[in-house]
């Protein structure tokens, strides 16, 4: 009941986006414009309250969690790739937005309540540690996905935007705060002010990452809000969707069973895998260009058919 809880949650938060377009509250400039904030200041700001919450002997004990994140990743990037093969008639935008779709998923907006549930603060901060390797995929590979037909210096260009230089710049800091930085004494009244400072800096940085949720939704609400309805019955929606709700996760836990891990960690990863599809890519499609019908129609069938299949393929993998 909890995994359906979640998943209802992401929908009526989309809900609130579709009947801002609806009654002109939110336009299509605006939602441009939204994109353009999420995605230069509102998502760094996640990635860095995020990977800063964890320390340096953390990120090497747990270091098989982002790898196997780019394993899910690299899972949906072949079985979409093997499909594309057996499509006819794609174009370059329907296909850059099949192959984000089933690379990427909701990895961790909608998993980490559920995580949290399950396995408490460490159970997040594991999370949020995995979650880096898809931060790695979406700003390396995703980029270049919406950006095949362009120089490859515009596409390095691309990937070194904001939330990957966040992503660069948070571990850095961990690195360095955990291991080289020396201890303040714990009293005086310069080291009361660089705590103080820091601490208001970190504080900053998650009230704002904190919005990355509810702005992410209204701009996919939004989309949707504009999308053909003829859209919601393309094959291709629906070949993705059983991708990413069904073929994908299922292939990446039976490799995960194989693998020695702590049971936790293997938790965390089932629940991430199991996940439909990224509303990132959404933002992605509005800032880099893509079919964002598509997408729309993507997202809408992923989440409501997750509704089933979440609670369904946890019971078989937890």
């Amino acid at each position: 009941m909890n995994y359906v809880l979640q998943v209802l949650f992401i929908l009526v938060l989309m809900a609130i986006g579709y009947f801002a377009r609806k009654r002109g509250v939110v336009s299509a400039v605006g939602t441009s414009e939204m994109v353009r904030v999420l995605i230069s200041i509102i998502y760094p700001c996640l990635i860095f309250s995020s990977v800063t919450r964890l320390n340096a002997q953390a990120l090497a004990d747990n270091w098989i969690m982002p790898v196997m994140a780019l394993a899910i990743a690299g899972t949906g990037l072949i079985l979409g790739l093997l499909s594309l093969r057996f499509m006819k008639n794609v174009d370059h935008n329907r296909a850059s937005a099949f192959l984000f779709q089933n690379t990427i998923n909701n990895y961790l907006f909608l998993p980490l309540p559920l995580v949290m549930m399950l396995w408490g603060n460490d159970g997040v901060a594991l999370l949020v540690f995995a979650s880096m390797g898809f931060e790695l995929t979406v700003w390396t590979v995703g980029v270049f996905l919406f950006n095949r037909s362009s120089k490859l210096s515009e596409g390095i260009k691309m990937m070194f935007g904001p939330p990957l230089i966040a992503l660069i710049f948070s571990i850095c800091w961990v690195i360095v705060r955990d291991l080289f930085s020396p201890e303040l004494p714990e009293s005086g009244l310069f080291s009361d002010l660089i705590r103080r400072v820091l601490e208001l800096f970190y504080y900053g940085a998650e009230t704002v990452g904190k919005a990355t949720v509810g702005v992410s939704m209204v701009v996919s609400g939004s989309r949707i809000a504009a999308l053909d309805v003829k859209a919601a019955f393309d094959w291709h929606a629906w070949l993705l969707s059983a991708l990413r709700l069904v073929v994908t996760p299922v292939i990446f836990i039976l490799i995960l069973n194989q693998i020695p891990m702590e049971e936790t960690a293997r938790g965390i990863l089932a629940v991430i895998a199991v996940m439909p599809a990224a509303v990132t890519s959404l933002v992605f499609s509005e800032r880099f260009g893509g079919d964002s019908d598509f997408i729309a129609s993507t997202l809408l069938i992923t989440h409501l058919a997750a509704v089933v299949t979440i609670p369904l393929l946890l019971a078989w993998a937890l």
